[in-house]
């Protein structure tokens, strides 16, 4: 299989990486001279396959393909509220996180109805909040909430959907179930609540029954304690692999604590961390994901970060391009398109699936990252004030949100600061990130910014030397690097980093016109020639998503 087989094979032990990923530093290289001259179109073949080939032949996650439901103007819009606990105790209070995730999960796949994530509503867990405000404050249609109460070995729930544009109670449910198995309680009260809501939707979309229940109360609940650990410092993501590790101890067949885990060690990766085993640990974290349920989108959301990460942008857009077909409503795989489109220089099509996600996404860790990829899109299309604007309306909404700003936070505005010509507010940024956690790649990277700024190039090398040292897969973060050598003139050094930055697989056309960092080198005769490559291969990305993406959202990007 020319263009799929690549991906995925179904195997007795699970499901396998067809060529699984091996890091190996001496494989990023690039003949630059064979690249142009013999004009290779790799991305318009691939794209003339994947039109004709995309949905009926290939590895698991692209089978059964089914044409794009149109999304109706009239997109219902859902709050799932955390269920209360009539008499409050601590075996049964998590049921109201389990029995509202559960709807969500299940829920998550429809085109017809755009569901608030757990993470939106868990704000408002034992809170009398009248409807209309979680309406406004949520900009939902739809209200769902419950209540249950445990008495011996029977559990009563009531639940009610209300319509908050119309002001009224569309229904209400009773129902008592047995509580022997209190797993089978929310495959129970998910497909019941599920029922009455299929008359509010779509009458040609399918629910996804769940595969996601664990037989294990304490995994559970380990699971959702990590999933509550917002990402700040590193410190964050090894608190949450390590209560996911016990969660998988007591349960290997719970796909929501290995999906969890798979995200992440790929934030650990990017980190800088480990990076070969964090992302070979991600990768067969969401391999078993996929094993044990098919139809998770989890696999879909985080294969398209990583798969870009370590120059696999085709699979990425082509697992991409998929989850798009499944669920063209989840913030994450709209916020993982623009990631990767990014990479190839469609910034205005990055900009738009950035902003499409920000329009479905309330969990507040995920929308700063979405608003991070807007920010971006402007700095390299060369509107700096523009890219300057978005990080301040980012640092206000973290503000708004209660959030701690993140050393990655501080690195972007620092770099945007510089781009402005505002040497102490990026050297004040830079230094902040350093403090807050130095063991990050974006710290170190921002102390070279930092040493160039003021004109310290012995201290900038002794710098840079410390980050040689270390195996980096992520194209983009390796730019930085041009970055480096270009302003302190060093020019042979910097086209070095162009070459190893094309090899790694980001080649943001657009970018390297208008960076302004770049202008030591522009006009030396080897990066004439790598912009001519550099060029190639963004118009044949271009062929290929135009070749490949639905009709209807090219032409919203294009407006």
């Amino acid at each position: 299989a020319i263009i799929f087989a690549w991906i995925f094979d179904k195997t007795p032990q699970g499901y396998i990486k067809t060529d699984s990923l091996e890091y190996r530093e001496d494989s990023f290289n690039v003949d630059t001279q064979n690249w142009y001259k013999k004009k290779r179109n790799y991305f318009a073949i691939a794209g003339i396959l994947l039109g004709v080939l995309i949905g009926n032949i290939g590895p698991k996650l692209l089978k059964n393909y089914k044409p794009i439901v149109q999304v109706s103007n009239e997109i219902q819009k859902l709050a799932i509220l955390p269920f209360s606990n009539i008499r409050p105790d601590n075996e049964t209070d998590f049921l109201g996180y389990a029995l509202s995730d559960e709807i969500i999960n299940r829920l998550s796949y429809l085109k017809s109805l755009i569901v608030r994530p757990a993470t939106a509503v868990r704000q408002y867990r034992g809170q009398e909040v009248a409807p209309e405000k979680i309406g406004k404050d949520l900009d939902v249609d739809l209200i769902l909430t419950g209540s249950y109460l445990r008495n011996e070995d029977r559990l009563r729930l009531n639940t009610e959907l209300m319509d908050i544009t119309r002001k009224e109670l569309v229904w209400s449910k009773s129902m008592t179930v047995d509580y022997d198995d209190i797993f089978a309680i929310q495959d129970s009260v998910a497909s019941s609540v599920i029922s009455e809501l299929k008359g509010q939707l779509s009458s040609d979309e399918d629910i996804v029954e769940s595969l996601d229940i664990s037989s294990n109360p304490e995994a559970y609940e380990l699971y959702l304690k990590a999933k509550s650990i917002g990402f700040v410092v590193l410190g964050d993501l090894r608190r949450k692999i390590s209560l996911l590790n016990r969660s998988i101890e007591l349960d290997d067949n719970f796909a929501l604590s290995w999906g969890e885990l798979g995200q992440a060690y790929r934030n650990l990766g990017n980190r800088g961390v480990n990076v070969d085993s964090s992302y070979a640990r991600s990768e067969r974290a969401l391999l078993n994901v996929l094993d044990l349920n098919p139809k998770s989108l989890t696999p879909y959301q985080e294969f398209l970060l990583l798969y870009t990460d370590v120059n696999r942008l085709i699979e990425a857009y082509s697992i991409g391009n998929r989850g798009l077909q499944l669920a063209p409503n989840d913030p994450r795989i709209l916020r993982g398109m623009s990631y990767v489109v990014k990479y190839a220089g469609l910034h205005v099509a990055s900009r738009y699936f950035a902003k499409k996600s920000a329009e479905v996404q309330f969990d507040p860790y995920s929308s700063i990252m979405t608003i991070h990829e807007i920010a971006r899109s402007h700095l390299y299309l060369g509107d700096i004030e523009g890219a300057n604007i978005e990080m301040e309306n980012l640092l206000n909404y973290i503000k708004d949100e209660g959030i701690e700003i993140s050393p990655y936070d501080y690195f972007y505005k620092g770099l945007y600061n510089l781009y402005q010509g505002n040497k102490s507010a990026a050297i004040k940024s830079f230094d902040t990130c350093y403090n807050m956690d130095p063991t990050q790649t974006f710290s170190d990277y921002g102390i070279v910014y930092k040493k160039i700024a003021l004109g310290d190039q012995v201290g900038a090398l002794a710098a840079i030397s410390d980050i040689e040292s270390r195996i980096i897969y992520d194209g983009e973060q390796y730019y930085r690097q041009i970055h480096f050598y270009s302003l302190l003139g060093m020019k042979e050094k910097a086209i070095e980093k162009v070459k190893g930055t094309l090899a790694r697989g980001f080649f943001p056309y657009p970018y390297f016109l208008s960076d302004k960092f770049l202008d030591p080198i522009r006009s030396e005769p080897e990066f004439v020639e790598l912009m001519k490559v550099i060029k190639a291969r963004h118009m044949e990305f271009k062929t290929l998503f135009e070749s490949t993406m639905e009709l209807n959202l090219l032409a919203d990007i294009s407006n």
